[in-house]
C-alpha cells in the first residue's frame, strides 16, 4: 500500500519528461545490462542482438520525452545537463576494443557473433549516443531551467511532497524535516566540541573540523594504498559483525573501483545471480582522500551497512516475488546511517578523527535538501553549510547536484537512521536487562526493506511479546 500510494503521488512530477541525470541516466542502465547480457549459444546470441538493436529506438524515445518536457515546462537544470553531455561523449570516444559496450563480444567464442556485435556498436549504439549528446548540446541545454528547486516545475509543491513520501515512507513535511535536521546538527556539534577538546585541546567546532582536514597524516599517498586500506577494513568489519549479528549474508561483497567514464565518490551495487555485489570506491586523487572518509564509507556501504542488510534480504525465503521490485530508501539508507554509529560501538574506526567526522555530517542532508527545494537558502548558503562539516567544495557541489536530480533522497538517510535508533532506545528502555542486541538486529533485518511505519509496528510487537514471555516465566518461577 505504501508503495502504491507513493507511486500515485509521484505522478505529479512527470519524471520521465526531465530524465537527464549525471548519476543514473539511461546510459548507466544499459551499461549495467551489457556487463551481464547472456551470450554463449545461438539462442542467447540472437536474443542479445535483438535486444540491442532496439537501443537507438530507446534513445529516440528519451529525446522525444525531453522535447515534450520542454514544451510543458519540465526540464533538468543546466548545471546537470552540462555534466551529462561529456559523460555521453566519452562513451563514444573509446576505441572499439576498449568500449564497455563490447562486453558481450568479448565473452563469446563465436567469430561471426563478434563481428555482428562490432557492427552493432559502430553503426547503431555509438551513433545513437552521439545523437543524444548532440541534442542536449545544441537544443536542450539552452532551454533547460536555471533553478535547482523542483518548485520551478509545474505542480512543484506536490512533486516535492511526493518525493519526500517516496524517499522517507513518512508524511513529514519539508519544513518538519528541516527543523529536525537543524536540531540534530546542533546536538552533534556540541559532541564534536567535547571530542575536540579531548583530542586536540580545541573547543571551537570550525577549528576542530579544520584540524582533521589539514592533518597530513590522515591522507592517503597513493591509489594502491586506498585499495589496500579498504580491503583491510572490509575484512575486519566482516569478522567483527559475527559478535553483533545472528544473521549474516551468504554472499560476499567485492571492491570495484570506478572506471574512467564513471562518476561517484562511493556506492554499493547489489549482487544478482549473474554478478557479485560490489562496493564501489574512487581511486582518483588519493592525496585528497582521508582515512576517516574511507572508513565511514566502507561501514556505510559494506559491513555492517548496505551489504549486510541487503545480503541478508536476498537470503530470506518466502518473500513475495513483488518484493524484488520494492525497496524503501528510508529503511535501507536509515540502516546504513545506523551502521555508521554501530561501527563505532563495534570498535571498527581506526582513527579518533573518524569519531569527529562521523558526527559532522549526519542530518545535514535533512537540512540542505528542503533548504534547496523550498527555497529557504540560496545555493551558496547550502554549499557553505555542507562545507562546515569538513566536506570539500567539490563534494558539497556533488551533493547539491544530487539533491537536484534526486529530491528528498538525502533526507531518507537520517529520517530512517533516527527511527532505527529510536526503536533501539525504546527496546533498551522497556526490556532493560532482557535486551539483546543480536535479537534486536534480527527483528529489524528479518523481513528486509519495509516502510518505517511497518518497522515500528514490528519492533513494538516484538517488545510486547518478549515482555509477556518474560513475565509469564517469572510468574511460573514464583
Amino acid at each position: 500500500m505504501e508503495e502504491l500510494e507513493s507511486s500515485i503521488g509521484m505522478r505529479a512530477c512527470k519524471r520521465e519528461l526531465w530524465n537527464v541525470n549525471h548519476q543514473w541516466n539511461f546510459s548507466h542502465l544499459w551499461l549495467s545490462i551489457v556487463d551481464f547480457q547472456p551470450v554463449g549459444n545461438d539462442t542467447l546470441r540472437e536474443q542479445a542482438l535483438r535486444r540491442w538493436k532496439k537501443f537507438p529506438k530507446y534513445v529516440d524515445t528519451e529525446i522525444e520525452n525531453l522535447k515534450v518536457g520542454i514544451e510543458k515546462g519540465y526540464s533538468m537544470p543546466k548545471e546537470i545537463v552540462e555534466l551529462v553531455i561529456p559523460q555521453i561523449e566519452v562513451l563514444t570516444s573509446y576505441s572499439l576494443d576498449d568500449s564497455p559496450f563490447m562486453s558481450p563480444a568479448k565473452r563469446d567464442s563465436s567469430e561471426i557473433f563478434q563481428k555482428e556485435w562490432e557492427k552493432l556498436v559502430i553503426e547503431q549504439i555509438n551513433p545513437a549516443l552521439s545523437k543524444y549528446a548532440e541534442y542536449l548540446q545544441s537544443d536542450y541545454l539552452e532551454k533547460a531551467r536555471t533553478e535547482g528547486s523542483v518548485l520551478a516545475l509545474p505542480n512543484g509543491n506536490d512533486c516535492y511532497k511526493a518525493f519526500i513520501r517516496s524517499s522517507t515512507t513518512t508524511k513529514k513535511s519539508g519544513e518538519e524535516i528541516f527543523d529536525l535536521g537543524l536540531e540534530i546538527v546542533n546536538s552533534n556539534s556540541k559532541t564534536i566540541q567535547e571530542l575536540g577538546k579531548d583530542l586536540y585541546q580545541l573547543d571551537d567546532f570550525a577549528e576542530i573540523i579544520s584540524r582533521i582536514d589539514t592533518d597530513s597524516s590522515l591522507y592517503f599517498k597513493s591509489s594502491d594504498e586506498i585499495l589496500a586500506y579498504n580491503n583491510a577494513i572490509l575484512d575486519s568489519a566482516k569478522a567483527e559483525c559475527e559478535d553483533w549479528f545472528d544473521l549474516m549474508p551468504s554472499s560476499d561483497v567485492t571492491i570495484k573501483p570506478y572506471l574512467p567514464h564513471e562518476y561517484g565518490s562511493g556506492s554499493y551495487e547489489s549482487g544478482t545471480e549473474n554478478k557479485p555485489a560490489y562496493f564501489r570506491i574512487n581511486l582518483k586523487d588519493p592525496k585528497q582522500q582521508t582515512y576517516f572518509d574511507n572508513e565511514k564509507l566502507s561501514f556505510h556501504e559494506a559491513y555492517p551497512g548496505h551489504h549486510l542488510q541487503l545480503g541478508i534480504e536476498r537470503d530470506i525465503d518466502g518473500l513475495h516475488p513483488i518484493r524484488e521490485l520494492l525497496g524503501f530508501q528510508s529503511y535501507m539508507e536509515g540502516w546504513a546511517r545506523y551502521a555508521e554509529q554501530l561501527a563505532e560501538e563495534m570498535g571498527l574506526y581506526n582513527h579518533k578523527a573518524s569519531l569527529i567526522n562521523r558526527r559532522a555530517w549526519p542530518s545535514r542532508g535533512m537540512v540542505i535538501d528542503p533548504a534547496l527545494h523550498l527555497n529557504i537558502w540560496p545555493k551558496d548558503s547550502i554549499i557553505n553549510f555542507m562545507m562546515a562539516s569538513g566536506m570539500s567544495q567539490s563534494s558539497a557541489n556533488g551533493l547539491y547536484r544530487r539533491s537536484i536530480v534526486y529530491p528528498a533522497q538525502l533526507t531518507s538517510y537520517d529520517v530512517g537512521g533516527e527511527e532505527i535508533k529510536a526503536l533501539r532506545k525504546l527496546s533498551e528502555e522497556r526490556l532493560m536487562e532482557s535486551f539483546d542486541i543480536k535479537e534486536f538486529h534480527n527483528k529489524v533485518l528479518e523481513n528486509g526493506s519495509i516502510p518505517l511505519s511497518a518497522l515500528r509496528i514490528q519492533v513494538e510487537q516484538w517488545i510486547d511479546n518478549k515482555l509477556t514471555s518474560t513475565n509469564a516465566k517469572n510468574e511460573y518461577a514464583n
